[in-house]
């Protein structure tokens, strides 16, 4: 039954270079009625639209760069594990400036803030340098 219900997708790895470093992760909806094949994983559930945002989201980015496992300096295995365990506050259920309402809904600092996105910065950073 879920199969055929809204979802969010997300490629079991993602690789970043060059041309796409400023896109990760990578997560979307998908409507109702289409599916996935199986080097994708997917989940349902309400608000959706929401919960694509926050995973999309500077907070995620920066939870996922620390979390996940990392194949090389590029790949990063997004298994469901990750996904199923990333803290959000429960204020989210707006999807304009989700950042801003993550940011707020955990009472991070400007400071703290800053030193999610500077250390965003540096994987990318890292990344790049290392890429042949």
């Amino acid at each position: 039954e879920d199969f055929f219900e809204q979802k969010v997708v997300w490629a079991r790895l993602m690789r970043l270079t060059q041309a796409d470093i400023n896109s990760f992760p990578r997560f979307c909806v998908v409507p109702e009625g289409m599916f996935v094949v199986d080097s994708l994983c997917f989940f349902t559930g309400r608000n959706i639209s929401t919960i694509c945002a926050a995973l999309n989201s500077e907070y995620a980015t920066w939870y996922f760069f620390n979390n996940v496992a990392t194949l090389d300096n590029g790949g990063f295995q997004m298994r469901q594990q990750y996904v199923e365990e990333i803290p959000f506050p429960i204020c989210i259920n707006s999807p304009n400036n989700i950042d801003k309402c993550i940011y707020e809904g955990f009472g991070f600092s400007k400071d703290e803030v800053k030193f999610i996105q500077d250390a965003i910065a540096k994987k990318k950073k890292e990344i790049l340098n290392n890429r042949h």
